[in-house]
């Protein structure tokens, strides 16, 4: 019998064991690509400008920030090279990625749900069947069913099946992002993660990716919703989010290269749907395009993320400003986060950097 409880206990203490490392285990790597590049650098913000962005106190998480003019970088804070998860950043990224399927002839906008074979757990309805590629990136499928990834907003203000007609009415919806991925993988052939591999972060020389850097489901240990459409985890460092900015600012271009066809940047980055109006108010965002929010009093494009991930990109200026907020990346560090539930960002300060340095260009 002795033998038999010290056996017990040494294997109830490997199996401890392996439960401990696994939490540890990140679920990203930290990748180091052959085909990376480095940024360049230009010329640094004005002190004023620095001593806005640089944070009066060390945050209590991982933040780093990165400010572009054109393609260079003029401000940084922070471990740019850290793995962070995107979030919701992800949808407009995977936006770029469609741009670009589309250009290949691998994908066709107009498709219905119906002709893709695209349903759901819950059945889709004719009528929501008849959405098309397109209705899911503007967030006009008209369907509202529960969505892995959805926060509390998106429960409480969904609005009744069946209460819109495809095309007809913008909502912030985790189901047409999900599909969007679904149809993604369908209709390239590629995971999301080889495709933007091949087509985006080689092109752009992104220094902290490869294809596991995207993740298909939740990596940690949470109850999923009923939905056959899982959520796609992208997992880059500030100074590739960075790029992606500088990509879009410069209609689709990096370094002389047009990676992103410029008629999908300025269809994608246009406003399709006002928010004025709306049932739910989008705070400083006042209009959508594909997949990208749009600040029009500013003329600047947005993506952003939980737990404050932001990505501000102006145009007209050439201009990007990241800051990135760590959340964790393994089943330990997720679950202390969740569990503090912490949201400081500086997201503030980011908007008024912005304003400074247009206004310093309008002077000079």
């Amino acid at each position: 019998m002795k033998t038999f409880f010290k056996w017990l206990f040494r294997a109830l203490g490997i199996i401890i064991l392996i439960i401990l490392i696994s939490f540890l285990f990140p679920y990203v790597a930290d990748p180091n690509p052959s085909y990376q590049n480095e940024l360049e650098y230009g010329e640094a913000l004005s002190p004023e400008i620095q001593e806005i962005l640089t944070p009066a106190k060390e945050p209590e998480r991982t933040r780093s920030i990165m400010v572009l003019k054109d393609e260079k970088v003029v401000f940084e804070y922070g471990p740019t090279d850290k793995i962070i998860n995107g979030h919701s950043t992800r949808k407009a990224f995977l936006g770029l990625l469609y741009g670009i399927a589309i250009q290949q002839g691998l994908i066709d906008t107009t498709k219905t749900l119906k002709e893709l074979g695209i349903d759901e757990n819950t059945p889709l309805t004719e009528l929501e069947k008849s959405a098309t590629i397109r209705d899911l990136m503007m967030w006009r499928s008209g369907i509202y069913l529960p969505a892995a990834g959805e926060h509390d907003a998106q429960i409480t203000d969904r609005p009744k099946r069946g209460s819109h007609q495809p095309g007809e009415y913008f909502f912030a919806n985790n189901f047409d992002s999900n599909a969007l991925g679904s149809i993604f993988i369908q209709e390239t052939g590629y995971s999301i993660g080889e495709f933007m591999e091949e087509y985006l972060a080689k092109p752009l020389g992104m220094q902290d990716f490869d294809r596991n850097n995207v993740k298909m489901g939740p990596p940690w240990f949470f109850p999923e919703k009923d939905s056959r459409h899982k959520m796609y985890y992208m997992f880059l460092s500030t100074r590739d989010f960075a790029r992606i900015g500088a990509l879009v600012a410069n209609n689709g271009k990096w370094r002389g290269q047009q990676i992103v066809p410029e008629e999908w940047i300025k269809e994608s980055t246009h406003s399709h749907s006002s928010l004025k109006g709306n049932h739910i108010t989008y705070g400083r965002y006042d209009a959508f395009g594909y997949l990208w929010w749009i600040d029009e009093d500013t003329n600047t494009i947005w993506t952003d993320g939980y737990g404050g991930q932001f990505m501000l990109i102006d145009p007209e200026n050439k201009l990007t400003l990241v800051e990135r907020n760590f959340t964790g990346n393994s089943h330990l560090t997720s679950g202390l986060w969740l569990m503090n539930r912490n949201m400081d960002h500086s997201l503030f300060n980011l908007i008024k950097a912005h304003e400074m340095m247009v206004s310093n260009l309008d002077s000079e």
